[in-house]
């Protein structure tokens, strides 16, 4: 067992709690056994006692005789009780049986000084140890002012503890409890009941002796059951272990042997199905890239996108350009009819105003962009603003449906930046609606003073790693930037900072069959 291992860990945390554990409990034990005990004795004698008392007063019993219930009391706690009579000034106690001579009435004098407490009179000697320990304890409780005025003044019990002395040296500690009664003719008696404690501290210390070869050999199956719980339990997880090691040599021809139906097992399955699929994952891992620095990402972004816009525009006027330039050379040349002609006359204006729609967007989005201009907000109503746009586009949604939901709604806004927004959402939802397909726009109220309107077409989706780019200028999904399958890339960019100058919250996300986009307007109040 290795110092460093967790087989030796788990041994050492395991004994150090189980003999804490074993000390706590022995030092617990020697600490408070006695003082429990006693505790748990004064409460029982002192509540039996009342409940005689009660008896006593109760069955209206004859002071100078101890009844007979009185002797299970005796049997119990080992006790010998007596009661106390005050005659002329004199208190007479009445010994129970067990003093050995039956009941017997021993007269002491308790005598009242003017102004002062009640005092017993010198002890005299007496054969009889149960008598005199009796007398002691009565002779201790008198001295004490407040003990006495609790009994003869309140009427409550009391339990004192005193020690009596043996032959030699020793004292035995012994307990004294007190309950006054009240008798058939109105007189007070006092119940009285002795018991000695020197049992407990007997045990104790036998106890002490006991419980330090208990320890000793405590400790020592304590310690043999952790060595052989630690090994049991991390004996699987070293065979684990080794497989482990074995690869990260990229040994791999290893496998875990261990079956078990537990987390365990379920880890020797895992290490075995790594095994088998790491090779593979290796090869993966070679192809990928390592990542970069966040500031190196950034840059290389911010980069990417400049040659795209660059990318962009010298594509966008390449085109047009090409096309009127040959169409210009034709009419140059006088190829063709006068059809043919004006065929290329239409053309050539077709894609010159292209080129200026082109411009104006560019123009428009620097001027955005540079925060050159500022909305104008007045109340108007959205859904016929969509429908306005809807109705400019219908030459270009030949053989698709448009669908127009939601009740007039009066917002707050810019009109003509937000029909140019409607104008491009539009314009982009046709432009990706299949041939009979749908698309459409949707008005309605997400919550009070909040108006919501969602552009929506049939089609493929956008897939989900282009949805967050496609605001950016000049960024299309198709990257093919054929003319026939998508615009300029300038629209979404223009939506959205004209959305930002009004505050609106906007996005795009997929649906089952389609896409919507959607941008959120303050009602008119």
């Amino acid at each position: 067992m290795r110092f460093r291992g967790i087989a030796f860990k788990l041994f050492a945390i395991t004994s150090a709690v189980l003999i804490g554990l074993l000390t706590l409990l022995m030092l617990s034990q020697l600490l408070f056994f006695e003082k429990y005990y006693l505790y748990k004795k004064e409460s029982e004698i002192r509540n039996e006692w009342i409940e005689l008392r009660d008896r006593f007063v109760r069955e209206k019993e004859n002071p100078n005789t101890i009844p007979l219930y009185f002797l299970g009391f005796e049997d119990r706690f080992g006790a010998m009780t007596a009661i106390g009579t005050f005659q002329d000034g004199q208190l007479h106690l009445t010994l129970s049986q067990g003093s050995g001579d039956g009941n017997r009435t021993i007269v002491r004098t308790l005598r009242v000084e003017p102004g002062g407490a009640p005092q017993l009179a010198p002890l005299m000697p007496f054969l009889d140890f149960d008598r005199d320990k009796l007398l002691l304890g009565i002779r201790d409780w008198a001295s004490d002012e407040e003990a006495l005025r609790a009994v003869m003044e309140e009427g409550r019990a009391v339990i004192r503890t005193f020690d009596v002395p043996l032959p030699g040296l020793e004292t035995a500690t012994h307990m004294l409890v007190i309950a006054p009664a009240e008798t058939e003719t109105g007189d007070t008696a006092l119940l009285f009941a002795v018991t000695s404690l020197q049992p407990v501290g007997d045990a104790v210390m036998v106890l002490g002796d006991i419980y330090f070869v208990m320890y000793g050999a405590a400790i020592a199956i304590v310690l043999l059951l952790a060595f052989v719980y630690s090994g049991m339990l991390t004996k699987p997880l070293r065979a684990l272990n080794r497989v482990a090691l074995r690869m990260a040599k990229l040994d791999f021809s290893e496998r875990s042997r261990l079956a078990r139906k537990d987390e365990l097992g379920n880890l020797s399955e895992t290490l075995n199905f790594l095994a088998d699929n790491l090779q593979r994952a290796m090869e993966e891992l070679t192809r990928t890239n390592a990542q970069l620095q966040a500031d190196i990402e950034r840059e290389k972004r911010l980069e990417q996108l400049r040659k795209e816009f660059v990318a962009g525009v010298s594509h966008e006027l390449k085109t047009p350009i090409s096309l009127i330039s040959g169409y210009a050379e034709a009419l140059q040349d006088n190829l063709g009819d006068e059809a043919r002609k004006a065929h290329y006359v239409e053309v050539i204006m077709d894609e010159a105003a292209q080129m200026e729609k082109l411009v104006l967007d560019m123009l428009d989005l620097s001027q955005l962009e540079a925060g050159q201009y500022t909305v104008e907000p007045v109340p108007f109503d959205i859904a016929e603003t969509a429908r306005e746009a809807a109705q400019k586009l219908a030459p270009y949604y030949d053989g698709k449906l448009l669908e127009i939901e939601g009740a007039a709604a009066d917002v707050r806004a810019d009109p003509f930046r937000i029909r140019q927004v409607l104008t491009n959402l539009l314009s982009n939802a046709i432009r990706h609606t299949p041939d009979g397909g749908a698309f459409g726009v949707r008005i309605d109220r997400p919550a009070p003073g909040t108006v919501r309107v969602v552009v929506w077409n049939d089609g493929e989706p956008i897939p989900e790693a282009e949805l967050e780019h496609i605001w950016t200028h000049f960024y299309r999904v198709e990257k093919s930037r054929h003319r026939g399958h998508g615009g300029s890339g300038i629209g979404l960019a223009i939506v959205r900072q004209i959305l930002r100058l009004h505050g609106s919250a906007f996005g795009a996300r997929n649906l089952e069959g389609g896409v919507e986009f959607y941008f959120e307007l303050e009602e008119a109040s």
